[in-house]
């Protein structure tokens, strides 16, 4: 059976959908010698291992990748016979041949739920392609049971044709020496404990309370001397200037870090030394990041919406309400003070809550799926 893909989250620098698409890949390229794989995209697709002779790269070089699947998918998929297509981050081409099938994946509906969430170009692109696809394909992957019900409601798909593919998180990696966490702080200036956030700057991501529960919880410290730090890792995305303005005009500016895009042994070194993860979005559609928290056995401080409660269950603390900054500030005070016996407690519920999860488990269930 020849699958052809949509690879275009295959880029050098991979958010939340390239990092699913490409363990996706990395497994099937392991377990999967049978069928012939088309990976498509508009641009360079960027992999750091070597896929096998049933693996074909196409690249067609265009500026606006959604407007050429649209338009160039149909004929690719015509011109490779491909039997199926997996549209991977919720568009599918123009058309439809009768002879292909098309499985989409749906990642999050948050553009739909929640208004000015994103950027104008994402609003636009899912705003108008993103139901004609979910009418269009035959069979619909949902990353989460919240997600499922979401293009239920938002769509009125019937239930029989979305399936939930559980993702997964990061594997970990061997322990980095203390020279080489130590070298990570002072790079970026962090002179004291710290809490960690390790998202793109965005508004769904809720950073501005992450600042102002901060902001509270360093007012409430007893002991003023003891320096504290909120790190802020992770790319600046759309509709930041908020957050960057709330920065400059808090009190304790200088002890908010904001790192940019920072490399995987960077992201690595930084939760090894974290005193805590955050992550209060205010919507998600399956929330890796709270199991690359768990990694490394970290006490996580989330909300309890969308997917966030299903991925991360009785092993991480939940803020009642996703704006609640006091709330939040009570928590990070409560991992300010953790024991060793209550922190090795925690450690251990991450650990069984993680391998809950796995990039193998989703590759089987993906290619299940795609060649039923």
């Amino acid at each position: 059976m020849k699958i052809g893909i949509d690879a275009r989250p295959l880029k050098k620098q991979r958010a939340g959908i390239g990092t699913y698409v490409y363990n996706i890949v990395k497994y099937l390229n392991d377990i999967d010698d049978g069928n012939e794989y088309y990976l498509f995209s508009n641009k360079e697709i960027v992999l750091d291992f070597e896929l096998g002779n049933n693996w074909h790269i196409v690249v067609e070089n265009f500026p606006v990748g959604t407007l050429w699947l649209s338009y160039r998918g149909g004929a690719l998929i015509k011109h490779y016979g491909i039997d199926v297509f997996w549209g991977t981050q919720h568009v599918l081409p123009w058309g439809k041949n009768d002879n292909v099938r098309y499985v989409l994946t749906i990642c999050d509906l948050a553009q739909f739920r929640i208004k000015n969430i994103g950027s104008r170009y994402n609003t636009i692109i899912q705003r108008f392609f993103v139901k004609g696809s979910c009418k269009k394909a035959d069979r619909i992957l949902a990353i989460s049971e919240a997600t499922k019900y979401d293009i239920i409601d938002i769509f009125g798909i019937e239930s029989s044709r979305i399936a939930c593919t559980y993702l997964a998180g990061t594997e970990k990696p061997e322990q980095s020496d203390k020279t080489e966490i130590e070298h990570v702080k002072n790079k970026f200036k962090i002179n004291g404990k710290y809490f960690l956030y390790v998202s793109t700057i965005e508004p769904r991501k809720n950073v501005e309370t992450i600042i102002a529960g901060f902001n509270s919880f360093m007012d409430d410290r007893k002991n003023k001397t003891e320096p504290y730090y909120m790190v802020l890792a992770g790319g600046l995305g759309w509709k930041y200037e908020g957050v960057l303005k709330q920065i400059e005009n808090s009190s304790y500016k200088d002890n908010i870090i904001m790192t940019g895009f920072i490399s995987q042994k960077e992201k690595q070194c930084l939760f090894e030394g974290a005193l805590g993860f955050v992550y209060p979005s205010l919507y998600v559609g399956f929330g890796i990041p709270l199991l690359e928290a768990m990694n490394y056995g970290l006490p996580i401080i989330t909300t309890n919406v969308s997917s966030l409660p299903e991925v991360g269950q009785d092993a991480v603390m939940y803020i009642k309400e996703p704006k609640d900054a006091k709330g939040l500030a009570a928590l990070l005070t409560k991992c300010s003070k953790l024991s060793d016996e209550e922190k090795k407690v925690i450690a251990d519920n991450d650990k069984k809550q993680r391998d809950k999860f796995s990039w193998e488990k989703c590759a089987r269930e993906t290619v299940r799926y795609l060649t039923e």
